[in-house]
């Protein structure tokens, strides 16, 4: 049985919902950069192919539980670029089946296995039938992609989007704000620390936040919070857990760092968590253990 070799796509042959994809990712992450520096690096082996496999069905697990997040995707293009990532992911796949099937091909090619004729009816399925169900399944996905991708991947960009989406830092910690101040019961204070239109979005990640930049407080009706960004980080620190240090500076032996450390994260996730962390510490005992976590003397 032969594996025939398909024609390599030109550049110009690249459909146009590929470039939704490329738009939405322009550069890549830490976990790209390592398979593409083994790709460059060479791969040449079994244990090659089986590390990318194993990587790949990591990957794709992750996707999974990426997407499962109730806050996964902001926008319908998010949604867009995700779908094209998919799509594109499924192409590869059905090219890997049908490297799988000429890699078999040169496995028996060499003589380490034997290559039967497919299997008659009422027969057990042998190589033969397992190296043509590769190829067939190959082109079934994609033709699945070519019916359903361009369409998928135009109405998800196309669709309205109305999330307030922040521009930077200020921005986000201006609509958190905003938002707390409609949904929390106690007070709401925006912190300004600087002119409006002054702001300068840091690189460091400090901004907004730990003294330098504008912040948020809450008050209940036994304590006060203090919603701020630092270290590539949004915290919140108690108002009852900080020392002067006689300087005019303090410093909390407890804060509790939100999971969501995007800068431009989505106001309502970051109200929601916001609330859902002074909520949960006005419940605990006085250790605070399972609200506010203790950090080393000197962290904020």
């Amino acid at each position: 049985m032969s594996i025939k070799e398909g024609p390599e796509a030109e550049v110009t042959d690249v459909p146009g919902w590929h470039k939704v994809f490329g738009r939405g990712v322009r550069e890549p992450n830490d976990l790209v950069g390592e398979v593409r520096t083994a790709v460059e690096h060479g791969m040449h082996d079994p244990v090659d192919s089986l590390e990318m496999v194993s990587a790949a069905v990591e990957t794709t697990g992750a996707v999974v539980t990426a997407l499962s997040s109730p806050w996964s995707l902001y926008t319908p293009q998010d949604a867009a670029t995700a779908a094209a990532g998919l799509f594109v992911q499924l192409e590869h796949q059905a090219e890997a089946l049908q490297e799988l099937g000429r890699a078999v091909g040169r496995i028996a090619g060499r003589g380490e296995t034997v290559l039967p004729a497919q299997a008659g009816p009422g027969q057990p399925a042998n190589l033969a039938d397992a190296l043509a169900a590769l190829q067939s399944v190959s082109q079934q996905i994609r033709a699945l992609v070519a019916q359903h991708a361009p369409g998928t991947v135009r109405a998800l960009d196309a669709a309205p989007a109305s999330a307030p989406i922040p521009a930077d830092v200020h921005e986000t910690v201006v609509a958190v704000a905003e938002l707390l101040t409609e949904q929390h019961t106690g007070t709401v204070t925006l912190n300004r620390r600087h002119e409006d239109g002054a702001f300068e979005d840091p690189e460091d990640g400090f901004g907004c936040g730990c003294g330098c930049g504008c912040d948020i407080t809450l008050h209940t009706a036994e304590e006060e919070y203090t919603f701020h960004r630092g270290d590539c980080a949004w915290s919140i620190v108690k108002d009852s857990d900080g020392r002067d240090l006689g300087d005019g500076s303090t410093v909390y032996d407890a804060h509790e760092t939100l999971s969501v450390s995007l800068k431009t994260a989505h106001p309502q996730q970051l109200a929601d968590s916001v609330l859902r962390i002074i909520a949960d510490d006005q419940q605990e005992p006085a250790d605070f253990t399972g609200g506010l976590r203790s950090v080393p003397t000197g962290g904020s």
